[in-house]
């Protein structure tokens, strides 16, 4: 069985919007039920006045997110999770990898790039694999202005390569960075050649297919290298 660090980082966004007892997405509706329960059975006495106000600005954030695009962002990711967690025994997944590096870096001939957030980090003998999860609708994409999701897989797979280089073996281990759209509303785009993308049914017969690049002690170097960066 794969082992998984962290937590995917949208899901760690979204629930930062609710309360505290909300400790994984499945609470949700099991919280929110609860909390209105209980908001009904308190008395009308000065501290139960006080229980019921506070209830009710928990109650409220439930209500205001209800409609929140993260939660699709966050279901995606999930979903991929799920499916990474079906590699067998050798596979790392680090969730939510952010990592800064200690100066900017060039990108596409501009001096621009310093940091970045990966959804998903695979490493295993067969090497290191960035994946970018989106689930996005095909409006949704079409409409979107600003950085692609072809630049920001690019521009995180920089990143990360720049980040992993050290002075042990492996010394530049290579990256292959991965756009996976949920939805399958994306292709490859020559602009963005190292980028590569694939279905969320194919992601594990892609990494299980590549070529053997590490020894087993180098692979957990560049775990080591890694995992303190997840999101927790």
């Amino acid at each position: 069985m794969a082992l998984i660090y962290g937590i995917p980082g949208s899901e760690r966004e979204l629930l930062n919007l609710y309360p505290g007892a909300v400790r994984k997405i499945e609470d949700i509706k099991t919280v929110y039920e609860d909390l209105k329960r209980q908001l009904k059975e308190e008395d009308n006495g000065l501290f139960g006045r006080i229980r019921r106000w506070y209830k009710r600005r928990q109650i409220n954030k439930f209500e205001r997110n209800r409609g929140n695009p993260m939660h699709a962002g966050a279901d995606g990711e999930l979903r991929v999770l799920a499916e990474l967690s079906k590699l067998p025994d050798g596979y790392h997944i680090m969730c939510g990898v952010t990592f800064e590096l200690p100066h900017y870096i060039t990108y596409r001939e501009k001096k621009n790039l310093k940091s970045a957030q990966m959804d998903f980090v695979v490493v295993s003998q067969r090497g290191v694999v960035l994946i970018e999860v989106k689930n996005w609708s095909t409006r949704y994409y079409r409409q979107h202005r600003g950085i692609t999701p072809h630049e920001q897989a690019d521009r995180a797979g920089l990143v990360l390569w720049a980040s992993l280089k050290s002075w042990r073996s492996p010394h530049t281990p290579p990256v292959t960075t991965i756009l996976l759209p949920i939805q399958e509303n994306m292709r490859y785009d020559p602009n963005f050649k190292h980028v590569l993308v694939r279905r969320l049914g194919d992601i594990n017969s892609f990494i299980i297919g590549q070529r053997e690049v590490f020894s087993e002690k180098e692979a957990q170097r560049v775990v080591g290298r890694i995992r303190h960066r997840v999101t927790t």
